[in-house]
């Protein structure tokens, strides 16, 4: 008979399978759907979504999905509002936050979005299975064609130093030992934050803001 980890683990891969089947419909449909819409718009990111069932995740999926057609706005607010709702603060400002940065930010920010639920594992920056933090941004930032050490420390070296105030959502924030995406709105993040934990939306404190530094990967 199955241990109970083995059920676990079958009940999850069983779980991701659907899911992943899922969004991957969605994408197709999305990249169909832009396809016939708009001869002239930009190409799709390259990127298969999380093998999870989150709403964060299926929502930015379709937004990566739209990206480039009419759809994408209204998609992008769904992802902004989801995000904010999930962590109690304005729905709108998270929305203009994310429509101010360009189009690289766009596409690292919901990159990573999409990975919300997989699992931390470290030293990993394997799509829809496992990220330490600095593997989630180096995947992240990776669907926008910048490719970013595996260090988090050399991350934010390469980076051109941004502040709170002059930082893009999608861009690095870092304090020793951990390097996340900033949402562009207060002290609010996405990353992946340790062992037993999975990837997340959340916050860092008050007191990390100050000291936190801010990089820019394309300067």
């Amino acid at each position: 008979m199955p241990s109970h980890t083995t059920r676990g683990y079958l009940h999850m891969t069983v779980r991701q399978g659907l899911a992943t089947f899922t969004l991957a419909c969605s994408l197709v449909t999305g990249a169909l759907a832009l396809g016939a819409g708009t001869a002239d718009a930009a190409p799709l990111p390259t990127i298969a979504v999380a093998a999870t069932v989150d709403s964060i995740s299926t929502s930015a999926a379709a937004a990566l999905a739209s990206m480039g057609s009419s759809a994408f706005p209204a998609n992008l607010q769904t992802v902004a509002y989801t995000v904010a709702a999930k962590l109690g603060v304005d729905g709108p400002r998270m929305q203009q936050a994310w429509l101010g940065a360009d189009h690289p930010h766009q596409v690292a920010l919901l990159s990573a979005l999409t990975q919300v639920g997989v699992p931390y594992h470290r030293n990993a920056s394997k799509m829809g299975i496992g990220f330490d933090c600095s593997g989630l941004t180096a995947f992240a930032w990776g669907q926008s064609g910048v490719e970013l050490a595996r260090r988090s420390t050399t991350q934010l070296r390469n980076a051109a130093k941004r502040t709170i105030d002059t930082a893009q959502a999608g861009d690095l924030v870092y304090y020793p030992g951990h390097v996340m995406l900033w949402l562009g709105v207060d002290n609010l993040i996405v990353h992946a934050p340790q062992r037993g934990k999975d990837v997340e939306v959340g916050h860092i404190t008050a007191r990390r803001v100050r000291s936190a530094k801010f990089g820019n990967p394309i300067g």
